[in-house]
């Protein structure tokens, strides 16, 4: 039930402003949208896109939902709900995908109180813990919660996950330098590792049959995210507490609208 202090009101006095932090090591993205202040994971429940900068619009019926940057999955920012749209172009929604958190303003300080804890402590030394993709957990955000977010950045332009693993099987399970994108330094360096590029376009294209595919950097087979490096948000703004930046790849379930 506690009240974290994660920005001061003026950074996020304007439209469509927004900022990545932390409270209580859990990754957030708090934003601003038709005046009212949403808070949510940082880090996308499907194939762990950051979210930072994804675009923000007004879906009838639905209110402000932001779009995953890798495979433009609408997400309610109120609700945490995915939406797509069925066979006959109905909007249907799937819940407890993206688990949003409250957010208030008091004394020009924004305020988050967290619904799903903070980071749990480790577990003794002589005890084995599960892997990430063997644990059931509430929301399928909370797989990423405590793990900084894969790089972001405005107007970010990825080339759909397609091309990425189609690129990374020619160049026999890895992927070459600019997979990612022009002026990226090639693969995240969460990504590096043999046969990474056949791991992850297994689990693509389980996607692709309607399963939810999982981060390989958030997993634990040896898969290291790497140290934060101080970027800015936006333009003009200093960094938050626990915030990072620059480049991603692109694709996974299908359409989600």
């Amino acid at each position: 039930d506690e009240w974290h202090v994660v920005a001061k009101s003026d950074r996020l006095a304007s439209e469509n402003a927004r900022v990545q932090v932390t409270a209580d090591g859990r990754y957030l993205v708090v934003a601003r949208s038709g005046g009212r202040l949403y808070a949510f994971d940082a880090t996308c429940y499907h194939m762990g896109a950051p979210l930072l900068h994804g675009d923000i619009e007004d879906v009838d019926g639905h209110g402000a939902c932001i779009t995953c940057p890798w495979h433009h999955y609408q997400i309610s920012m109120s609700t945490g709900e995915r939406l797509y749209q069925d066979m006959s172009r109905k909007t249907c929604t799937l819940p407890k995908k993206q688990r949003v958190h409250e957010v208030m303003e008091a004394d020009g300080e924004v305020r988050v109180r967290l619904s799903g804890g903070g980071k749990p402590p480790s577990p003794p030394p002589d005890v084995i813990r599960p892997k990430p993709h063997e644990v059931d957990y509430e929301w399928e955000s909370d797989r990423y919660a405590f793990k900084p977010p894969p790089p972001s950045q405005a107007s970010q332009k990825a080339p759909r996950s397609g091309k990425v693993f189609n690129r990374a099987g020619a160049a026999g399970g890895r992927f070459p330098p600019g997979a990612f994108g022009r002026g990226s330094a090639g693969l995240h360096p969460g990504l590096v590792g043999a046969g990474v590029g056949r791991e992850v376009g297994r689990m693509v294209a389980d996607s692709m049959r309607g399963g939810d595919g999982k981060a390989p950097w958030a997993m634990s087979r040896g898969f290291a995210q790497p140290p934060p490096k101080a970027k800015p948000a936006l333009a003009g703004e200093a960094l938050a507490e626990g915030e990072e930046l620059p480049d991603a790849p692109g694709d996974g379930e299908g359409a989600a609208r």
